[in-house]
């Protein structure tokens, strides 16, 4: 699967679970880092803005239905991989 695809799994359990804000957050960032250049700073601050919210004290306490908690923190994990690869 690729980024954009996980991406896309990951707002869309949020928009499901009604975390609207956060998933609006998620699909604006990574519209930025598929979008910019990558020697753009601001892609750069958008994937570490990313790779912050890759944690259990932030998107793993988002109650995602459908998903168990481990499903839900393997996909954030994976996340996490794939964007650390961009940086």
């Amino acid at each position: 699967m690729s980024i954009d695809k996980t991406s896309l799994k990951i707002y869309e359990a949020l928009m499901f679970a009604s975390y609207v804000d956060e998933a609006n957050e998620i699909k604006s960032l990574m519209g930025e880092v598929l979008t910019l250049s990558k020697s753009e700073p601001e892609r750069l601050s958008a994937i570490e803005s990313l790779l912050s919210r890759c944690h259990s004290k932030w998107l793993g306490d988002c109650y995602v239905k459908n998903n168990s908690y481990n499903e839900w923190m393997e996909l954030i994990e994976k996340f996490k991989k794939e964007l650390s690869k961009l940086k």
